[in-house]
């Protein structure tokens, strides 16, 4: 990990994962941009009014028998609704992932190196998309989302804002997968999970709950 100083406040920004390029300023919420070991202002982060969600930084669990941790988040809003990606780090390797917590489900993914994710103009609810060696999907849904917040630190500029056309799709045996488009292609693959089964600590206090 390091710590580099946020150029509004002067506050310390921590990077735990080589991958982060982008991070929001947990003193003054000013997003920054990384460059090697200078941070960029390039923006302001507003706060949430009010959401409902158990998770938050610093929330551990378990997947596969690995531990990880949640370093970063963007929630993401489409017409009929909104869903998080929490940005998560092992453990042992320093491996990071993503636990998507959409509508009361869970899935943790991976980002994939797939050269032959075919165009979003030639895609529709039903087809089938493969994924070399992890197998056939097939697409449930397309949205166009945009960025409502981001905190911590992330893989990508997630300023509010940011907008992109997500893709998710449903296998054999629990497993998903969604592809995003936007500057860049980014397909990522994984498995959905119980709560219960992710082993959380640190989780988030709601009232009433």
């Amino acid at each position: 990990m390091i710590e580099l100083s946020c150029p509004a406040c002067g506050a310390p920004v921590a990077f735990r994962s080589k991958a982060s390029v982008f991070a929001v300023c947990s003193f003054c919420k000013t997003t920054v941009v990384r460059h090697d070991t200078d941070l960029e202002a390039v923006g302001k982060m507003a706060e949430l009014q009010y959401e409902l969600t158990p998770f938050q930084i610093g929330t551990s669990g378990v997947y596969g028998k690995r531990s990880f941790q949640i370093i970063g988040r963007v929630k993401v809003a489409y017409e009929d609704g909104f869903w998080n990606e929490w940005y998560t780090i092992f453990g042992d390797d320093g491996e990071t992932g993503w636990l998507a917590e959409a509508q009361g489900f869970l899935a943790m993914c991976f980002e994939i190196n797939d050269k032959s994710i075919p165009k979003i103009d030639v895609i529709r609810p039903g087809s089938d998309v493969v994924m070399p060696p992890h197998g056939h999907f097939q697409v449930e849904d397309i949205r166009k989302v945009h960025c409502i917040f981001s905190e911590g630190e992330l893989p990508v500029n997630a300023a509010q804002g940011r907008r992109s056309n997500s893709v998710d799709l449903v296998g054999a045996n629990q497993k998903m997968a969604t592809i995003e488009y936007a500057d860049t292609v980014r397909a990522f693959v994984g498995t959905y999970q119980d709560f219960d089964e992710f082993k959380f600590d640190n989780l988030r206090r709601i009232d009433g709950w």
